[in-house]
């Protein structure tokens, strides 16, 4: 294939889309996402998309997002985009993996590829099987009866795995995962996210009462911060569910601190806080230590959920149920052609690049803001 040509255009826009329902968390109600969609393009034609979307709790509003697009886009024209990938040394993941997307998806495009063959083949690992990738459904709703509702149909669609938010308060809690259990019966796997609701002390004491309920996994059962790896060893060693890191698994070295202490039974990795580059590295590092790898979304828009599944694509079989169904939890999309859920799994399509294109008029309709950009 031709390598694709010096970048002529650097541009985003600001978008912000309400989820349909309010979602319960432990770090309170989730009511909308907010982000910058990038559009790179070069001097023959080709583009290249990527999405920004830091979730409230990380502190980078759409305003910095954007002046960020501005200064690294400046450096960015009249570069090929091989010699822009990866971003340098000093890059902010959460702000700067809209613009790694859109040249990730420029280079595997250019090469003919799926997202997913290239970046394997950056990593070093092997290329992806063809078999769908699992996903879990996550259950919103607050009440255990409607609770049970939402996992029933969960069911009726074919997921295997569902996960509820939990940590507010252990009695209720139990309740609706009392709920959940009885209407999955006894062959579906539940996971919890506690969102480091939980200080040491309720964080056993939840997890005693839980696993009355075979509860399979326990996602960031604590706060994230500079305990944060010697606090999940110990709640890890005392817990009778195995446990997973979230939000304190945001970098290599997060995960390498976690790993070198056997603090977790598995990671949970997000690509728009993580960054591309470092996701994948972090995929990599995982799986040659065999710790399972979760790949989930931010509640992003169809081009964070198709990112996050080309690099669920990579995991090695048999490959953990990960959080790539949160699209429809949306109140609309940006783009048209990502995967979306059959029978509880995702199938790739077999498409140069991401696989998405633009939905300019859906664009039009969540932005909060025009265009804007550097060009050569």
């Amino acid at each position: 294939m031709t390598p694709a040509g010096p970048i002529a255009d650097v541009r985003w826009r600001p978008w912000r889309i309400p989820l349909r329902d309010p979602l319960a968390t432990g770090a309170g109600d989730l009511t909308v996402r907010e982000g910058l969609v990038v559009r790179i393009e070069t001097t023959d034609g080709a583009i290249g998309l990527g999405e920004s979307a830091p979730l409230p709790a990380e502190g980078l509003s759409v305003a910095a997002l954007a002046a960020r697009a501005a200064k690294v886009g400046q450096a960015l024209v009249g570069r090929s985009p091989a010699e822009a990938w990866p971003l340098p040394d000093g890059r902010l993941a959460g702000a700067d993996v809209g613009i790694e997307t859109a040249l990730a998806d420029l280079l595997a495009g250019s090469c003919g590829a799926p997202l997913a063959n290239w970046l394997a083949e950056q990593a070093g690992l092997a290329p992806p099987p063809p078999a769908p990738i699992p996903a879990n459904a996550l259950l919103g709703a607050d009440s255990p009866d409607a609770l049970a509702r939402e996992a029933m149909a969960a069911l009726d669609c074919g997921f295997a795995t569902v996960k509820v938010k939990v940590g507010r308060d252990i009695s209720a809690d139990g309740e609706r995962l009392r709920a959940v259990r009885a209407a999955l019966g006894s062959d579906a796997e539940l996971r919890i996210d506690a969102n480091g609701a939980w200080d040491e002390e309720q964080a056993v004491a939840a997890l005693a009462a839980h696993a009355t309920h075979r509860v399979a996994l326990c996602e960031q059962p604590v706060l994230p911060g500079p305990d944060a790896v010697a606090s999940l060893a110990r709640v890890r060693a005392a817990s009778p569910i195995p446990i997973a890191a979230d939000e304190s698994c945001a970098s290599l070295t997060d995960l390498r601190a976690l790993l070198d202490v056997d603090a977790v039974d598995a990671v949970v990795i997000k690509p728009l806080r993580t960054g591309l580059a470092e996701a994948l590295a972090m995929v990599g590092e995982a799986t040659a230590r065999n710790v399972p790898c979760i790949l989930t979304t931010t509640f992003d828009t169809g081009i964070g959920t198709t990112l996050a599944t080309h690099l669920a694509a990579l995991l090695p079989a048999p490959r953990p149920a990960c959080g790539l169904a949160t699209l429809p939890m949306l109140a609309g999309d940006i783009v048209r052609g990502c995967p979306t859920p059959n029978q509880g799994a995702l199938t790739l399509p077999d498409t140069r690049g991401l696989g998405v294109q633009l939905d300019e008029a859906a664009l039009d309709r969540f932005a909060t803001g025009p265009w804007a950009g550097v060009s050569a």
